[in-house]
């Protein structure tokens, strides 16, 4: 099935923006590689502030929906914080990037403001999704803690060309919610 265009330009400035952040691409760019005008990206998107905000949101219902019900009574905390390592471990095996959102977390007081404000509604709604997928277990993490940890481990994992940080993060929050269920 072909991509539409609007969704050619979404992938190609994900990548890039996960690779050489957000003042690392432009229109320009995004036209040569996927072989239109400039003119074309702005019809779809006419500020970049605009393509920022949609690429963000897009990202974060992917990876927010890839988590799934944070409260299935058939899963326990260990299932669903599994799910949350392993989406960011793939976020890391992909081209050795990084979340997205982590990217531009790292950098949002200078971004535009629709595309930080879409950054902090994605923390907003990982940290909604954890607080209910801890609920019920005595365990000492926070959904700050979890989220913190995973992005400082994939900032290492990064820095050091090795995704073990990303795989003993993993390991230490579900051992944290077995220990205690």
């Amino acid at each position: 099935m072909l991509k539409s265009r609007a969704e050619q330009i979404l992938d190609y400035a994900e990548r890039e923006i996960r690779k050489n952040g957000f003042d690392g691409v432009s229109f320009r760019d995004i036209a040569e590689a996927i072989g239109v005008k400039s003119a074309s990206i702005h019809y779809y998107f006419p500020t970049k502030a605009e393509l920022g905000a949609e690429v963000t949101s897009r990202y974060a219902n992917r990876f927010i929906d890839s988590l799934g019900a944070p409260d299935d009574p058939s899963e326990t905390a260990s299932d669903r914080l599994l799910r949350l390592a392993d989406g960011y471990i793939e976020a890391y095996r992909v081209e050795s990037s990084t979340c997205l959102c982590a990217v531009l977390g790292s950098i949002a007081t200078h971004l535009p403001e629709g595309t930080s404000d879409a950054v902090r509604a994605f923390y907003n709604r990982l940290r909604d999704w954890l607080s209910k997928a801890l609920a019920g277990n005595k365990t000492t993490l926070t959904p700050n803690l979890v989220v913190a940890l995973f992005q400082g481990a994939m900032v290492l994992s990064l820095t050091t060309g090795d995704e073990t940080p990303l795989l003993e993060a993993r390991q230490h929050v579900v051992s944290c919610v077995a220990q205690i269920a």
